[in-house]
């Protein structure tokens, strides 16, 4: 359905992104017709029958495409630089915006194409103070109108008299859904217009196509099945102030306007008419001289408050030990070294205190959970620090975070409820009982009421005749139970002789060992007993649709569903961020957070999603069985690290690069750790889940936001980056593409000011002949020519930037032992 221009692909596979020239549709927008006819012909003549359409006479249909007109969806902006609302010194970069959908730039044909080239119909143009009538500070206002408003004459609004408006080619055409669509729009000048719009040699360089590897960009299961990511980039023309100012950069149509020439100087006619731009899309920022903004910049606020050996990257409230005085003080010092922060707590008995908590997110590696018994309530989780008098809440909390979760999403409790209905039946109804219950005939059966003593392989069950009537109730067998005992009245031939309305007897010893028995299999034996366990576990394949037959059954569709739920919620998803982060002080703004994944924390969380509808022990087994440590349900997680953002990079560069290495150094063919949750917590925050340890973690500029932008010379002290400013070139040649070229840069002498327009009085200055620039480039380059669209950004572009943290070890304390990164 597409094709697209020339190609130019980065060589060095660090940078994983491919610049295209244009993605074009075989159609662009607009009405077209079909026309069809059939030739008959007989004896080499041709024959008319008058029911046939000919070609005189064709069978025509219109077919109208359509595209993006008026607006832009949010979801297709994937990002832009600068960012939204940012303030640093823009002086030296091109503004861009980024589009998911890589066709929308070239899916309407605003100019005559000239049957290779078609024209993008959108620009984006950066607009500087007092040059918007509507917005003079550029907080990036736009003003609503809807399509009726802008193409019919009659429902023009007052404000509008005397403004020229969008003139919109055969607004006769206009689908009557869209007139009543609204859109935004900007208001300016014909002269700021003509000062700021790109001629049509300028539009092809400012539009073009990356194609981006996103291993590390997102989690994903299997790596191999990631596509490259396709993103449509436009690119603005001027260069913010170096003197400072606000700037709006909107993303206009461009359809039906008449485009300056490559250099309009003075050329203006009625430059103070007002005219209303139909704005696509529009962000706003600030440039301040001395201000650094940028990866770099936000980056090194990390590595300066990394504190001794990096400890202070890691999540936990610092602690200050310059002034502490008895063990007490240590003691809470030692337990913020740990991750936890004190909490208000109401005890069962109504009274206030604090109790210590500590999230799923620690600053060190903690031992697994050994032998935990599974807990039936959050009560049973509480740890009490005795020699404070005060609880432990992390893991009871743990509990109650899963346990609401679970009663939240009614989906997962009634598919929960249905599993375990599945699986009791799976085990009770095994033609091999996995208990043999032996109600037993006692000597003097006829002399006093009949004793049951319930049995199992290893003998007597402990307890009087309470207890074994629990077992049988518990295991479910209430209706076998009523059957084992006769009831006066039953049927003759389950009594012994003896007068209708006598004594019920017992049900024969012989019939016994046919009734099902599970009562005592609990958790804890299964775990102990490898038969037991492997026995329950094949008779729960016909849920879990394993086996070793040739035709296994297929799996569950409830059981999928309980699964899916717990493996998202072992990732934390649903998870209240208050329970990741109890404390502000842990992850302040403009920081970034190296942690380790408490497995005994996500046990409790699990455990507390698992206790909806728990009915008896049995129920305990048989999760142990499907979702327990090796279940059949929930594959082994494994180790877990992470790292949580709170930054400006997380809006600003929505797809950052984050790549973590098993090794501290790099190494040949290295393989980067997958990713398995990547997710933006907040507008600021971003958090990771990773397996493993990694020794060395790299956060890089994402490709397909990477800015345009022009250098200084080394040991320049200008300000103004056009007096000054450099081109530092790279190779175009087959094999060592995109390759900077040492030492040399464009243009001799340094200095950019012959590549911009003549600015009028009171007009937008700063704004590039990018055709002229890309020509002159060419030249000094070894292709010799005009570069091509891909061509020029290989050579506009600035180099991705990043940052590398690597593993420090120190002395580990008990309960905390190394932590990860510095």
């Amino acid at each position: 359905m597409t094709h697209t221009g020339h190609t130019a692909q980065a060589a060095d596979p660090r940078l994983s992104v491919e610049f295209v020239d244009c993605l074009l549709p075989k159609l662009a927008a607009g009405t077209y017709t079909l026309t069809a006819h059939q030739n008959l012909t007989k004896n080499g003549g041709a024959v008319d029958k008058g029911y046939l359409p000919t070609a005189r006479n064709p069978v025509t249909q219109k077919v109208e495409v359509r595209a993006p007109r008026f607006t832009v969806e949010p979801d297709w902006v994937h990002g832009t630089y600068p960012p939204p609302g940012s303030t640093g010194l823009y002086a030296d970069v091109l503004p861009h915006v980024t589009i998911n959908r890589d066709t929308l730039p070239w899916e309407r044909e605003a100019f005559a194409a000239d049957g290779v080239t078609r024209l993008p119909w959108m620009a984006l143009l950066v607009f500087g103070e007092a040059e918007l009538l509507d917005d003079p500070h550029c907080f990036g206002q736009s003003d609503p109108r809807t399509v009726r408003q802008l193409s019919d004459p009659r429902s023009r609004l007052p404000e509008d008299k005397g403004v020229t408006l969008p003139p919109l080619a055969h607004p006769e055409d206009i689908p009557a859904e869209d007139l009543d669509v609204v859109c935004s729009t900007v208001l300016t000048t014909r002269g700021v217009f003509d000062a700021l719009a790109p001629a049509e040699g300028d539009l092809p360089y400012l539009t073009h196509i990356r194609r981006v590897d996103e291993q590390h960009q997102r989690a994903v299961d299997d790596p191999d099945l990631i596509e490259p990511g396709s993103y449509a980039v436009v690119v603005g023309n001027r260069l913010p102030s170096a003197t400072g100012g606000r700037y709006a950069a909107h993303l206009v149509s461009l359809e039906g306007w008449t485009l300056p020439s490559a250099d309009p100087g003075t050329e203006h006619t009625a430059k103070d008419q007002p005219l209303r731009l139909i704005s696509l899309w529009s962000s706003a920022f600030e440039t301040l001289p001395d201000q650094v903004p940028g990866f770099a910049a936000l980056t090194e606020n990390f590595v300066d408050r990394q504190g001794p050996d990096g400890t202070g990257l890691l999540l936990r409230i610092p602690a200050d030990r310059t002034s502490l005085e008895g063990t007490a003080q240590s003691d809470v010092a030692d337990r913020l070294d740990q991750g936890y922060v004190p909490l208000p707590c109401r005890t069962e008995a109504g009274h206030s205190t604090f109790g210590w908590y500590r999230g799923p997110l620690t600053p060190a590696p903690l031992a697994p959970p050994a032998g935990q018994a599974r807990r039936r309530c959050a009560r049973e989780a509480l740890t009490h620090l005795e020699e404070y008098g005060v609880y432990d809440l992390s893991l009871a909390v743990a509990f109650t975070t899963g346990r609401g979760a679970a009663f939240a999403d009614h989906a997962f409790a009634a598919a929960l409820l249905r599993v375990r209905a599945r699986a009791l039946k799976a085990v009770t109804g095994l033609e091999e009982p996995v208990f043999s219950a032996t109600p037993e005939v006692p000597a003097d059966a006829g002399k006093a009421a009949p004793s049951l003593a319930y049995t199992d392989r290893d003998g007597l069950m402990p307890g009087g005749a309470k207890a074994r009537l629990d077992q049988w109730v518990k295991a479910g067998l209430g209706e076998q139970l009523t059957r084992t005992l006769v009831a006066p009245g039953a049927d003759a031939a389950a009594r012994e002789d003896g007068p209708a309305g006598g004594p019920g007897r017992v049900t024969p010893v012989a019939a016994a060992p046919r009734l099902p028995g599970a009562a005592g299999l609990t958790a804890e034996r299964v775990r102990d007993d490898g038969a037991l366990r492997e026995r329950l576990r094949t008779a729960l394949t016909v849920l879990t649709g394993t086996g070793d037959s040739s035709e296994p059954p297929e799996e569950d569709e409830d059981l999928a569903v309980v699964r899916d739920w717990l493996l998202r919620l072992r990732d934390l998803k649903g998870v209240p961020f208050a329970h990741l982060v109890p404390d502000e002080r842990m992850l302040p703004p403009e920081s970034l957070r190296f942690f380790h994944v408490d497995a005994g924390w996500i046990g409790a969380l699990l455990e507390g999603a698992l206790s909806v509808g728990l009915a008896h022990d049995l129920n305990f087994a048989l999760d142990d069985v499907l979702f327990g440590p090796g279940g059949l349900a929930l594959p082994a997680q494994g180790r877990l690290t992470g790292v949580l953002i709170r930054s400006k990079l997380v809006p600003g560069w929505p797809a950052l690069e984050v790549r973590p290495y098993p090794n501290k150094q790099a190494t040949a063919g290295e393989q980067t750790l997958p990713v398995i949750r990547r997710d933006k917590l907040a507008d600021d925050v971003l958090l990771l889940l990773m397996p493993g340890v990694p020794q060395r973690i790299e956060i890089a500029e994402p490709q397909q936001g990477v800015h345009f932008g022009i250098d200084e010379p080394a040991g320049s002290t200008e300000k103004d980056p056009v007096a000054r400013g450099i081109i530092r070139l790279r190779d175009l040649s087959p094999g060592t593409l995109g390759q900077e070229l040492p030492g040399q840069y464009f243009p001799h002498p340094p200095g950019l000011t012959p590549y911009l327009r003549t600015p009028a009085p009171g007009l937008p200055d700063r704004v590039f002949r990018t055709a002229f620039l890309a020509e002159r480039l060419g030249s000094a380059t070894s292709v010799g020519r005009a570069l091509t669209p891909a061509e020029f950004a290989i050579q506009m572009i600035n180099a991705a930037q990043r940052r590398t943290f690597r593993a420090a070890q120190r002395e580990s304390t008990p309960g905390t032992g190394e932590h990860p990164h510095g």
